[in-house]
C-alpha cells in the first residue's frame, strides 16, 4: 500500500493520540515500534512477517529487503543489512570472481525484493521467502543469510530448462532434513531435495484477461500429508509427500491466507472477510468458526489446541483460549493491516503491520 501524506502534522498528532490510547487502555497489547511517520527514523517499509526464537530474540521482515532484529523482546529494533545478491553475482560465467557477470537477467531490478515469510526448521536453520523468486537461508540462527535460487523445471526459450522463477514466494516448510516445499503466486510450487540449497518447480504466469491464482501458505502434518491454501478458496491436499496435489472444496471461495496445525488432526485456516475454518479430523472436514470481526485475516497461529491468535485488516487481532469456539476482538487504533503473527507461548505474542508497526502481547501477571 502506498500512502500519500497530505498533512504530516495532522496525521502525526492524530496517530500519536491513538497509539497513546492503545497503550493505556489495552494493557495486554503494547505498540513496541510506532508507525513510520511517527517514528521518523528513516527506516521505512511495509512489514510482512515476524518470528521470535524465544521471548527476547526475534526478527521481522518487509518490503525492500528490510530486516529488523531485537534481543530485548521487541523494545528496541536494529536494522540488519543482508546480501540479496543471487548466487553467482559478481562472477563472470566461466571466468574468475570479480568479472562483472552479475545476476541473471531480470533479477535485482527495482531495488531489493520484498520479504514475505520467515520459517525456521530449528534454532540454527531458517529460511525467508520473498518477491521475485527470493529465497534466503541461514545456518547460524539468523546471523548471516545466503540467497538461493528458484528455478523452473519447464522448458524455456530455446527448449532449455532451469530458468529463474520470478513469482512471489510465500509459504515454506521442510518435511525432512533434505526435502521441503515452497508455495507462491501464479500457482508456484517448488521442491528441494538438498536441504534448501536448490529449489526447482513450476509457475503458471497468467495471460491478459486470465485470473491469476496465488498460493499463500503450506503446512505438512507429516512427511506424506500436507496442505496448500490460496486464492478463491484454493485448498490442495497431498498424501504422497507432495508428488501429487488434489484440489478439495473447503466450502468457501474466499481468498485463504494463513494455515496452522497443532497436530495431525487439529488445524485452522484463516482468510478473507474474517473467515476461520477448523478441522479436528485431519482435514477430512472443515467447519467455520464464528467471530465478531468482518475484516480479512492474514495470518494465524496456535501455541496448543486451545490458545491462538489471528490478525488482519484494520489492525484487527483475534484471540481464543478455547480452540476457536469463541474469539475476542482487539483493535490497535489505525487503518493498517496486520500481516504476520508469531507466539512463543500463551503469554507472549507479536504482530506487525504494513505501516511499520510492531505490537507485542504479554499476559498480565
Amino acid at each position: 500500500m502506498i500512502r500519500t501524506v497530505i498533512s504530516l502534522f495532522g496525521v502525526c498528532v492524530g496517530f500519536a493520540l491513538l497509539f497513546a490510547y492503545a497503550t493505556v487502555t489495552d494493557a495486554d497489547w503494547t505498540v513496541l515500534r510506532e508507525d513510520d511517520i511517527l517514528r521518523g527514523d528513516g527506516i521505512d517499509g511495509m512489514l510482512q512477517d515476524v518470528y521470535f526464537m524465544d521471548s527476547q530474540n526475534g526478527l521481522v521482515v518487509g518490503d525492500g529487503g528490510l530486516m529488523l532484529v531485537t534481543s530485548d523482546g521487541g523494545k528496541t529494533w536494529e536494522k540488519k543489512e543482508i546480501d540479496m545478491s543471487p548466487p553467482g553475482a559478481g562472477q563472470r560465467p566461466g571466468g574468475p570472481p570479480g568479472g562483472g557477470g552479475g545476476p541473471p537477467p531480470g533479477f535485482g531490478r527495482g531495488g531489493p525484493a520484498p520479504l514475505y515469510n520467515i520459517y525456521f526448521v530449528d534454532e540454527n536453520v531458517g529460511f525467508i521467502t520473498g518477491g521475485r523468486g527470493t529465497i534466503l537461508k541461514t545456518e547460524d540462527g539468523g546471523k548471516t543469510w545466503a540467497r538461493k535460487m528458484a528455478r523452473s523445471d519447464a522448458p524455456g526459450r530455446g527448449g532449455r530448462r532451469g530458468g529463474g522463477i520470478r513469482a512471489n514466494l510465500m509459504g515454506i516448510q521442510m518435511i525432512s532434513e533434505t526435502i521441503g516445499f515452497i508455495a507462491g503466486s501464479e500457482n508456484t510450487i517448488l521442491k528441494t531435495t538438498d536441504a534448501g540449497e536448490t529449489w526447482v518447480g513450476s509457475s503458471e504466469r497468467a495471460r491478459v484477461g486470465e485470473t491469476r491464482n496465488n498460493l499463500e501458505g503450506i503446512w505438512f502434518v507429516s512427511e506424506t500429508t500436507g496442505w496448500i491454501i490460496g486464492s478463491f478458496g484454493t485448498l490442495l491436499h497431498t498424501t504422497d509427500g507432495g508428488e501429487n496435489w488434489t484440489k478439495q472444496d473447503p466450502g468457501f471461495d474466499n481468498n485463504l491466507f494463513g494455515i496452522y496445525f497443532v497436530d495431525e488432526n487439529t488445524g485452522w485456516i484463516c482468510g478473507q472477510e474474517s473467515l476461520i475454518l477448523h478441522t479436528t479430523d485431519g482435514g477430512a472436514t472443515w467447519n467455520q468458526q464464528k467471530t465478531e470481526s468482518i475484516d480479512d485475516l492474514h495470518d494465524i497461529i496456535f501455541v496448543d489446541a486451545t490458545v491462538g491468535w489471528a490478525v488482519g485488516g484494520y489492525n484487527t487481532i483475534l484471540h481464543t483460549t478455547d480452540g476457536g469456539k469463541t474469539w475476542a476482538v482487539s483493535n490497535i487504533p489505525g487503518g493498517a493491516n496486520f500481516k504476520g503473527v508469531h507466539a512463543t507461548d500463551q503469554n507472549h505474542c507479536w504482530t506487525i503491520n504494513d505501516w511499520g508497526v510492531i505490537a507485542g502481547y504479554k499476559a498480565q501477571e
